[in-house]
């Protein structure tokens, strides 16, 4: 397993300030957040190289650049074409800080109201998707997230098998799974097989009132508020899902991605010194439950 953390947890920062403080903190890589203010389409070839050069001096990798593209579900032809246009500038960006992954997918409604023509028009412009990437030798990922078409890996599966390209894999994301009442332990890590190329970790917490960070999402249970909590002070137990990357002896990324709002009491910086910690305890402890 090598750990990195998602720069959108250091929103307020630079990117080269981010990716210091990574470094600082003892990460492997940074998963860039492919938007302002730090690795956005409109990134220029010098400033690519000038990132590439400083994490080469902090000897931190690359392990996937989050392009924030896709959404094809929702958009008309034109919209998606302009996608794809926006997805090959990341190709060659990505190529620039020497990755070779990218998150890319198709958003659109939970499935519990996705619809057979909403599952069609994904998988035709992934392929096309896909097809372009490789002329880059670039993989895309799809993350498990809740409110999209994809929620679980069962329909993951099925989605990449209908997909039928061998550059398109998934993200494991057993906060979002948990949002969505998807199993997000060793059954889904099992069902994904070698589908499963990246993992996002963080925890969240059902609640029933409004809090720091609150947040609403829709769920097959109606529209539920949520809070983002440290890494095990939430209620998506990670630990089976550490012993089972484990047991398949998993060697890629697992990003660190919390989503609780930094505060006087609790920095960016702490908050990723704080995930790092609980991501190598799990990750050299890991629970069987």
């Amino acid at each position: 397993m090598q750990t990195s953390v998602l720069t959108k947890m250091f929103g307020e920062r630079d990117l080269r300030d981010a990716c210091s403080v990574t470094a600082e903190v003892g990460f492997d890589a940074v998963e860039l957040m492919g938007r302002d203010p730090h690795f956005g389409v409109e990134t220029d070839d010098e400033q690519a190289r000038e990132l590439r050069a400083h994490l080469d001096d902090l000897g931190l990798d690359v392990s996937c650049v989050a392009s924030y593209t896709g959404g094809y579900v929702d958009m008309d032809e034109t919209e998606c074409a302009e996608q794809l246009d926006r997805l090959e500038r990341f190709c060659e960006l990505a190529d620039l800080v020497d990755c070779d992954l990218i998150r890319h997918g198709p958003r659109g409604p939970p499935e519990h109201r996705a619809t057979d023509t909403d599952y069609d028009r994904a998988v035709e412009w992934m392929r096309r998707a896909a097809d372009l990437a490789a002329e880059y030798d670039k993989e895309l990922l799809v993350e498990i997230h809740s409110v999209t078409i994809i929620e679980s890996a069962s329909t993951a599966c099925e989605f990449f098998e209908r997909v039928d390209r061998d550059n398109v894999g998934a993200i494991h994301d057993a906060g979002n799974m948990y949002i969505s009442r998807a199993d997000f332990g060793r059954d889904s890590v099992a069902e994904l097989g070698d589908w499963l190329r990246h993992v996002h970790v963080k925890d969240e917490l059902r609640v029933a009132d409004e809090a720091l960070g609150t947040f609403e999402m829709e769920t097959p249970a109606g529209t539920e508020l949520f809070q983002p909590r440290l890494l095990g002070e939430g209620a998506a137990d990670h630990g089976p899902l550490f012993a089972a990357l484990a047991e398949r002896d998993y060697d890629g990324y697992v990003v660190a991605e919390c989503h609780l709002p930094p505060h006087d009491a609790l920095t960016d910086r702490s908050i990723a010194e704080y995930e790092l910690a609980a991501m190598e305890r799990l990750a050299t402890e890991p629970t069987n439950a």
